[in-house]
């Protein structure tokens, strides 16, 4: 083992229930949980270097082979706590099994660099322990004491102090409400006009915590029903802003902020196109030329410039601009997630293979067919055993949502070009799914043994 390691923790469930402020129902904590852990898996693609994986129990150990050789890496050790809570961390801290297989599997290394989804108060807690065994810890995040830098970019109210301060930085018009009357007036005094009016919570992931109100009423009672049963929106300020018109795609920069990249460093930024569905995100392409050059240069003009303020207020890690371009021409913010995203095994593969396979595309959850047992040893590997045979870097990215009630299935393709990225993905989401028509069962849970 070599002196340094990368502990990968996906801790994306703490990070996304981190609100002490919310008071979130069983059922939404459920769907939170199940959403983090189902994308956990991404996080083998995160680091290249001698590792150690913590991942959420149940894990697929076939599909984790099949990558790494797909990737013509060996599996590295991986560590995976009793599911008591689904935190990983949490769960990792209270397990004195797992505690112990980490602490073999690290023991060579002096040097632990963490690799991480997000701050949280859990990842502080294991760099403490790891320190009382004698290693040196690298945190990915900023440090405990500049911790709320993170809660406060992630919070979409930054965005509109940002605005105010950060020029070229512009949010759709809004107003901010601290009641339900004044939200009601907000919506009101927007649609009123003819418009649509958006409305957000301080903080929102999967979906939630964003709702539209239509000025033609349609779905009008769904609209108020939405907001007053989801948790996110139970908690004031919230903010009521103009629907801005804007292209189907919408672009993103993933930015890194370090010690080392201060006013003489160049800060990294990986440039993609989000594909939504409505509010919600859908897939992504990233890698050179994604953006057109006008639009990638005044991206880098304003990620610049709010790279230079989270470090100033000391941010540390990963954080993404999401924005869209209005048909008036303008570049609007419309959040700030202050973490890894979606985007980061994507851009760790095109890093991987940037002179062969530039492009990636990558897709969290295609839809699969509900009327077959969605199982990875049968329907899912003998499609991406074809596509590897003939050289193609395509890969299932996570496969614990094939027994939900809704399967789905993510995946991610390099590709020489946007349009064969997406074919790809595209032709191997159909084969999936004729492959589990052909099978003609009936819906339920993968095969017994097809996870860990």
């Amino acid at each position: 083992m070599s002196e340094t390691i990368d502990l990968v923790i996906p801790n994306i469930v703490e990070f996304n229930l981190k609100r002490p402020l919310l008071d979130l129902d069983p059922g939404v904590e459920r769907d939170l949980v199940e959403h983090g852990t189902n994308l956990a898996d991404q996080c083998v693609f995160w680091s290249d270097a001698d590792r150690v994986l913590v991942l959420p129990a149940g894990w697929s150990p076939e599909w984790l082979a099949d990558v790494h050789a797909g990737l013509g890496s060996a599996v590295p050790p991986v560590v995976s706590p009793a599911p008591r809570t689904g935190r990983l961390v949490h769960d990792l801290l209270d397990d004195d099994r797992a505690l112990a297989a980490l602490c073999a599997a690290t023991a060579g290394a002096r040097v632990v660099r963490f690799v991480s989804w997000g701050s949280s108060p859990e990842l502080y807690s294991l760099a403490a322990a790891l320190r009382s065994h004698g290693h040196e810890v690298v945190l990915d995040v900023a440090e405990p004491r500049d911790a709320w830098s993170c809660e406060y970019l992630e919070s979409k109210l930054s965005c509109t102090d940002l605005a105010a301060h950060i020029p070229g930085f512009r949010v759709p018009r809004g107003i901010s409400v601290a009641s339900w009357d004044q939200l009601r007036g907000a919506v009101e005094a927007i649609v009123g006009s003819g418009g649509r009016a958006v409305v957000k919570s301080m903080y929102g992931v999967g979906g939630y915590g964003s709702a539209v109100a239509r000025s033609d009423g349609a779905g009008t009672d769904g609209f108020w029903q939405t907001l007053r049963r989801e948790p996110f929106f139970g908690t004031f300020p919230l903010t009521v802003q103009d629907y801005v018109e804007h292209a189907a795609d919408c672009p993103a920069v993933d930015v890194l902020v370090g010690d080392d990249d201060g006013p003489g460093g160049k800060p990294r930024f990986e440039y993609s196109m989000l594909g939504v569905d409505g509010l919600r995100y859908r897939s992504l392409t990233l890698g050179p030329g994604i953006l057109d050059p006008a639009l990638e240069e005044r991206l880098t003009d304003l990620s610049t410039r709010v790279h230079g303020f989270a470090r100033s207020i000391g941010y540390r890690g990963w954080f993404s601009l999401d924005c869209l371009l209005g048909t008036d021409g303008e570049l609007y913010v419309t959040e700030i997630n202050a973490r890894r995203t979606g985007a980061m095994h994507a851009i760790a593969l095109t890093e991987r293979w940037a002179g062969e396979t530039p492009v990636a595309y990558s897709h969290d959850a295609m839809p699969l067919r509900l009327t077959g047992v969605a199982s990875y040893q049968d329907h899912v590997r003998p499609v991406f055993e074809t596509l590897w045979a003939a050289g193609v870097r395509a890969y299932p990215s996570t496969v614990r949502a094939l027994g939900r009630h809704r399967p789905s299935l993510g995946v991610v393709v390099c590709a020489a070009s946007t349009a064969e990225a997406e074919r790809i993905a595209g032709e191997a989401h159909r084969a999936v799914n004729a492959a589990m028509a052909a099978a003609g069962t009936s819906f339920g849970r993968p095969t017994a043994g097809s996870l860990s």
